[in-house]
């Protein structure tokens, strides 16, 4: 992506008064483009923009500028305007509903999540794609940065708290907006676009074949166990009642189930994640980015994302309760005299609704471990269903494949519980 792309964005935006009325340019310099290698499904450019206003005082913005893809058979794989429409909804619209719902009462600026202010958004699609363009704060000036951990997937106790209570108080927007005023929330979050799913049920990359995607973890659990025992009849059931149909398996727990369902984030995970840091080094807040996959359902599917992406079996194991606990503390302090699920429904919305991380991340858990190969999707686009399978089970080898078993054992404990 060019310096003259962004520009012309720039220019799109003071005629269209995204740095107030009869602002004037005076000057645009890119910082330097920073695509992760995570990032898949956008061009991102740091750019620092100065104008004037109409009295003459000079401003100085740092900007975010996110383009789609540049090859057109990659924005029809990723769902690049679908995305992209998601994006500017939340912003423009969802978002400036919910906060409003948010400020009415007694309630301080604490209870808010975090968010980044947003300056532009334009989705012209088909021939005029590569110009589309979302605009955002470049939110390192409010001293928000990475997390800063020693390992690339885990974040440490402290993050993850932090985190979780970024989620709860975004969540809560939701139940306060449909307790304010609940036929106007649901018009705004029925506009939201699904990105997972093709026009033939063909999920991600993979098509059909999330029992598949699982069989490789599966295997592992049986030679770890050995055969016999309620472990056997646990994956048997998990087998025969969710893998048969995966896909179905997967939609079913994809669909909101009131009252509970709230928008969620969609791909809560560190990846999209920025902290900001206390004088002492210890993280103070999260705040969540890339709301190109929002979507309508349970808190369990950002629940369960999060905390099947960014936790280990030893975390998971020795903190899964209190993590749990600190996300229902923060949403019930923050939601007042609006009703929220407790710790004992969220635990019931988990194991109805944990599905999706588990999915998920079998699918991105590889990709993230992979150190070897570098990873191209663009290579996935002439590929069949099962050689795009045969190569994301390769992905990561068997450090990859011991992950995933760890959460699909996790949530056969935590699905077949005895309760």
């Amino acid at each position: 992506m060019t310096t003259t792309a962004s520009a012309a964005a720039v220019a799109e935006m003071i005629e269209n008064g995204a740095f107030g009325p009869d602002s004037r340019f005076v000057s645009f310099a890119l910082d330097g483009q920073h695509t992760e290698r995570d990032q898949f499904a956008s061009s991102v450019l740091y750019g620092t923009v100065a104008v004037e206003d109409r009295d003459c005082q000079h401003q100085i913005h740092r900007l975010v500028f996110k383009f789609k893809h540049p090859m057109p058979e990659m924005r029809d794989l990723i769902k690049n305007d679908k995305q992209f429409h998601n994006e500017i909804l939340f912003y423009e619209r969802i978002a400036p509903f919910l906060l409003g719902c948010s400020s009415q009462g007694d309630r301080d600026d604490s209870a808010t999540p975090s968010l980044c202010r947003y300056f532009y958004g334009r989705n012209d699609c088909s021939d005029l794609a590569p110009r589309d363009v979302i605009v955002l704060e470049n939110e390192s000036d409010r001293g928000y940065r990475s997390a800063v951990t020693e390992h690339r997937l885990c974040l440490d106790f402290e993050h993850l708290i932090v985190a979780l209570r970024s989620l709860a108080k975004f969540h809560s927007l939701s139940y306060r907006a449909k307790h304010v005023d609940r036929i106007k929330f649901m018009d705004l979050v029925v506009k939201v676009k699904d990105t997972q799913f093709d026009d033939d049920g063909q999920w991600l990359v993979i098509g059909r074949r999330i029992e598949d995607l699982l069989s490789l973890a599966l295997d592992t659990l049986k030679v770890r166990r050995g055969n016999g025992g309620e472990d056997d009849q646990r994956e048997q059931r998990f087998r025969t009642e969710l893998l048969a149909d995966g896909i179905k398996t997967l939609k079913r727990v994809m669909e909101p189930v009131e009252p509970l369902s709230v928008l969620c984030h969609g791909d809560f995970n560190r990846n999209n994640l920025l902290f900001r840091y206390d004088d002492g080094g210890r993280p103070v807040d999260a705040l969540a980015y890339d709301m190109a996959t929002v979507r309508y359902g349970s808190p369990a599917l950002d629940l369960s994302f999060f905390l099947y992406m960014n936790t280990d079996r030893r975390t998971r194991e020795d903190h899964w309760d209190a993590l749990l606990d600190a996300y229902c503390e923060t949403l019930n302090t923050v939601a007042g005299d609006v009703p929220v699920p407790d710790r004992s429904r969220l635990d019931v919305e988990i194991r109805e609704h944990a599905f999706y991380g588990l999915a998920h991340g079998a699918f991105f858990l590889r990709i993230m471990l992979e150190e070897q190969k570098p990873i191209d999707p663009l290579e996935f686009i002439e590929m069949s269903n099962d050689k795009v399978l045969e190569i994301l089970l390769s992905f990561g080898g068997e450090l990859a494949t011991e992950w995933v078993a760890d959460i699909v054992q996790h949530y056969l404990d935590t699905s077949y519980a005895k309760t």
